[in-house]
């Protein structure tokens, strides 16, 4: 049964790779095309996080920072300096890195501790992005951003960025189930379980917990400049408290341990967020119930749900009373 099933995964794989390329041609309207394209970016958001948070169990409330820290640096350099938009797109991913070296003495903190460290981090971020408007352009936001390019190739509709997505979220996924694989991975999930019998087995926790944050961030600052050249609009508000939430709550919706999770968690919670806004006035409350619902099923998020429901069929039939 093993073996049967070992030789169906290249086909299940190859099937899965067709419909991802063929989704542009199906997509009925380029306004669902423009959902999916966001739910790459975001997919590269969350898949960043889950790293930090699942892997690690690290708790940071301040991802969106170094989210806006590569938008804004790969905007300010495309457009106001006239950086090759692949040079800025890089450069945005690796300056929101070297933010988060900043921040390596506050990995020393755990728990709540390192959440409001996090949290106050990504509002002093977002206070620079508000009020340095000789560099930001302030509260207006940032227009006329250039498209993303690679060469002679402009990504400059919803069915050309649509690839781009798809190949930095399939780099990125591919890159981190490699790392959580290797002894990289086995190390950060020791720290997760326990940093004092990390450090027993020889495991420095501090410079663990750096990497991942390090890489965590750069691949926050790669989905901001996704984002920037993909809307070509950047506004403050954008990266704020809510926006860190909001990544937090894909990865939870997906599963905290899952990377495939993220990804899933990411689209649900875009198509949640967009299509709930032709209920206008209850868009809000709507949205909330959903998000109750999602965190009701607790750390395993949709992974664990078929789980739960086929121990919930399991179980017995409360006698009938006497009574």
């Amino acid at each position: 049964m093993g073996g049967l099933a070992r030789g169906r995964r290249p086909l299940l794989v190859l099937a899965l790779v067709v419909l991802l390329l063929a989704i542009p041609w199906l997509l009925p309207q380029r306004y669902f095309l423009r959902v999916v394209d966001l739910g790459l970016v975001y997919a590269v958001l969350a898949l960043g996080l889950q790293l930090l948070v699942g892997s690690a169990g690290q708790l940071s409330l301040g991802h969106a920072a170094f989210y806006g820290t590569g938008a804004y640096t790969s905007a300010i350099l495309a457009r106001k300096l006239g950086v090759p938009v692949e040079a800025a797109f890089l450069a945005g991913a690796v300056v929101a890195a070297l933010l988060a070296l900043t921040l390596v003495p506050v990995l020393r903190l755990r728990g709540n501790e390192l959440a409001v460290a996090t949290l106050g981090f990504g509002v002093i971020v977002h206070a620079v992005i508000l009020n340095e408007e000789w560099l930001t352009e302030g509260p207006f936001g940032m227009m006329k951003i250039p498209p993303f390019r690679l060469g002679l190739l402009v990504f400059d509709t919803e069915f050309r960025f649509y690839y781009l997505g798809l190949a930095v979220t399939a780099a990125t996924y591919l890159a981190f189930r490699r790392l959580t694989r290797s002894r990289f991975g086995r190390a950060l999930e020791a720290i997760r379980q326990s940093e004092e019998a990390a450090v027993t087995s020889g495991i420095n926790p501090v410079r663990y917990k750096s990497k991942v944050f390090v890489i965590a961030a750069f691949t926050a600052g790669l989905a901001g400049g996704l984002f920037a050249h993909l809307n070509r609009y950047l506004n403050p508000n954008d990266f704020t408290l809510t926006e860190s939430i909001n990544i937090l709550v894909m990865v939870v919706v997906g599963g905290l341990r899952s990377l495939e999770g993220a990804i899933v968690g990411a689209m649900i919670i875009i198509f949640a967020s967009e299509y709930l806004r032709a209920f206008k006035e209850y868009r809000l409350i709507l949205f909330g119930a959903l998000l109750v619902v999602f965190m009701a099923l607790g750390a395993e998020g949709l992974r664990g749900l078929p789980a739960k429901l086929a121990a919930a069929a399991r179980r017995p039939a409360p006698e009938p009373s006497d009574g």
